[in-house]
């Protein structure tokens, strides 16, 4: 016969009893969660009160590769652009594709300002009157577009009334060594 693991060695302890009910003579045990729950809530409360983040989250497109630069200022949520070399994409719907007639002619995009105003004017009904930060709009570009699309982008905005223009960039680490 083998010795049992102990994982089957009955615990016996009077006959047949367990610890809290051989001390209490009989009394029931039961657990108290009040307690438990207490202390999760407050556990919770302070670590959603700890956790916090440094501005916005902004989405990047799979399609763009933002430059790098060094960033000193957050980026707030506003109207978005996207910009790479086959589509301007307003608010996750593509607008313009990028054609070489794009980026010879004109200086701002037709569609482009007409759907800016779009936004601009739905806004305005929707909120009644319209405040500086309504005039304000991110650009994402990609870092292999021509300079001459973001220029004509941003005419495009301008055109439209918004003109606060936030060129979103990712930001550069400085390097283990020093100074960038």
């Amino acid at each position: 016969m083998s010795m049992p693991s102990k994982r089957h060695v009955p615990l016996l302890l009077g006959s047949g009893k367990s610890v809290a009910v051989s001390h209490g003579k009989d009394k029931k045990v039961t657990l108290s969660l009040t307690s438990m729950i207490d202390m999760f809530t407050i556990l919770l409360v302070f670590l959603l009160k700890s956790y916090s983040t440094d501005g916005q989250l902004v989405t990047v497109s799979d399609q763009l590769i933002l430059p790098k630069a060094r960033v000193e200022k957050k980026v707030e949520l506003k109207l978005d652009i996207q910009v790479n070399n086959s589509f301007i994409v307003v608010d996750g719907d593509p607008i313009v594709a990028v054609t070489d007639d794009l980026l010879n002619s004109g200086n701002s995009i037709p569609e482009l300002v007409t759907r800016l105003r779009d936004h601009m004017e739905y806004s305005r009904l929707t909120r009644g009157t319209l405040n500086e930060e309504d005039t304000k709009i991110n650009i994402q570009g990609d870092v292999g577009i021509p300079a001459i699309l973001l220029q004509r982008v941003m005419a495009s905005c301008s055109e439209a009334g918004y003109v606060g223009q936030n060129l979103a960039v990712i930001k550069e680490e400085p390097a283990e060594g020093g100074e960038v």
